[in-house]
């Protein structure tokens, strides 16, 4: 289970499907950081892809020789974004990727909004985190709880990052958490809902051993202070 290539993959793929020529990537803040962990500049480069640019910029100028790849969280700002663009397309071509599930009336809406018929897909690739190393990820998240309890878009917003990560790694798993910590069963039954509505997404292979979730409360954390502190933690 390697974050790193999960994610890189889903670049890589990204970039190959939009087939030969020069190439923007349109992303978003947190799909620009998304990006950046797991691929240089230079090595992007290699792939024609010649320009970098953020969705939200007021300042893009008009370039059809180029195909755009979009790599954007689906965010309601973001599909707001994508539709205004559409509306006045910039590039020649857009292959549309989001980083989690999209809505089937999102969907609709940026397909009533491409008159000009310049979109070639829309697919969703779930490189929804940021890869650290290959067994560790972040979602940049501060505060996400109001005293202990989970403020309702962080909660949202690691739901997310979980489910994404289990669909990158084609795992299911069993979910567990910590009984005591009411913010960890409430993670556990959101990443649970998700699975369920979902289910076709997570119709995995069976392993003889299924994949475990487990949810701990680092507030009633017994285990750090009994590591050494030089070797840190993850």
């Amino acid at each position: 289970m390697n974050v790193v290539f999960a994610v890189k993959q889903y670049i890589s793929k990204m970039i190959e499907d939009s087939g030969p020529g020069m190439k923007v990537l349109l992303m978003d803040k947190e799909t620009t950081g998304i990006v950046s962990m797991v691929y240089t500049q230079s090595e992007i480069l290699q792939k024609e892809v010649y320009l970098f640019e953020r969705i939200d910029s007021q300042n893009r100028e008009i370039m059809k020789h180029l195909k755009a790849i979009c790599f954007l969280r689906p965010t309601k700002e973001n599909v707001d974004y994508i539709i205004q663009e559409l509306r006045r397309p910039k590039y020649t071509i857009y292959f549309i990727y989001f980083s989690n599930v999209i809505s089937k009336s999102d969907v609709k809406s940026l397909a009533e909004a491409d008159e000009q018929e310049v979109v070639a897909e829309v697919q969703e690739f779930y490189g929804d985190y940021i890869a650290v190393n290959p067994h560790l990820f972040s979602l940049n998240i501060l505060g996400c709880c109001q005293g202990r309890n989970w403020d309702p878009a962080q909660l949202s917003r690691t739901t997310q990052g979980l489910t994404a990560l289990l669909l990158s790694l084609k795992k299911c798993p069993m979910i567990r958490y910590q009984l005591s910590s009411e913010a960890a069963k409430r993670l556990a039954e959101c990443v649970k809902q998700v699975i369920t509505k979902e289910y076709e997404l997570f119709e995995f292979r069976r392993t003889e051993v299924p994949p475990l979730l487990l949810i701990l409360d680092r507030c009633d954390d017994a285990i750090t202070p009994l590591l050494n502190q030089s070797a840190g933690n993850q």
